[in-house]
């Protein structure tokens, strides 16, 4: 049995025909996957479903086994979706794949191509999308928000260490997804609003670092309006730049950044180095 990597897993072989998925960053146990007489199984920990975790160790494990015939069987709807994204076709009772038919649902190409949007042109980083993320809480409208467990850690230091100091700092949005970031895009193009406009605001699905899961768009009470430019003339933002990066953030959009982002004094993100 060999160790499989993928561009953000690595299944590690723990016993005969079992590997354990770990983040390859950090080594975090995400999931289990079986592999034994072509029968395929793969589960997943709570913090790691609906992050595209189980395609990319399925895909992984399937191609590099390069078995002739991969086959699982399930009733459950979300797991035969799964399945046929992955391209297995139903036989009988249960499900079939070979290495040739084998389709790996790029998300990010396809979001990207339907918003109109080139990525080879976009001066924005891209970043992986998180392979766990937990509760976080909610946000200022009492919307529960999640976090990557140590992007969370670190937020809660910082929040508490500021409120200590009088100062409130309260989440507007945390991690998003690829699809939640394209729908973000979709209806300010629904309202005819120009691409390159928007994507000065916002960044292409897969380039923005709340799919990270450490980044945090902030206020704070009473002094400013929610992700607007007077968030710089707040006590808040004050504090967070002498005190944020004690607590491993730092603001993303800064004045002038070299992303072609306006300034975002709001968006702060737990340095993705950590993680």
């Amino acid at each position: 049995m060999i160790t499989i990597t993928t561009p953000r897993l690595s299944l590690q072989p723990t016993h005969k025909n079992c590997w354990s998925i770990c983040s390859k960053t950090h080594n975090s146990l995400l999931g289990k996957v079986f592999f034994h007489n072509d029968w395929f199984n793969i589960i997943l920990k709570p913090k790691s479903l609906h992050l595209g975790v189980a395609s990319e160790a399925g895909y992984g494990l399937i191609k590099a086994l390069n078995s002739q015939t991969v086959k699982a069987k399930t009733n459950l709807p979300h797991a035969r979706l799964y399945l046929k994204n992955l391209g297995f076709e139903q036989v009988n009772d249960h499900f079939e794949v070979t290495p040739e038919k084998l389709n790996y649902p790029d998300l990010y190409q396809k979001l990207n191509h339907k918003l109109g949007i080139d990525t080879k042109t976009t001066n924005s980083p891209k970043y992986p999308t998180a392979t766990q993320i937990v509760d976080a809480g909610v946000d200022c409208f009492q919307r529960p928000i999640k976090l990557h467990p140590k992007a969370l850690k670190a937020w809660q230091a910082m929040q508490q260490a500021a409120q200590k100091k009088g100062i409130q700092l309260t989440p507007v949005s945390a991690y998003r997804s690829l699809n939640y970031q394209a729908e973000l895009i979709q209806k300010k193009l629904d309202k005819d609003q120009q691409l390159a406009d928007i994507l000065k605001v916002n960044t292409p699905p897969g380039h923005s670092e709340h799919h990270t899961g450490c980044a945090l768009d902030l206020t704070t009470n009473g002094e400013a309006r929610v992700l607007e430019a007077d968030f710089a003339d707040t006590d808040a933002y004050a504090w967070l730049q002498d005190n944020a990066a004690d607590y491993g953030f730092f603001e993303s959009y800064p004045e002038n950044n070299p992303h072609g982002i306006i300034a975002e004094p709001w968006h702060w993100c737990f340095d993705l180095k950590h993680i």
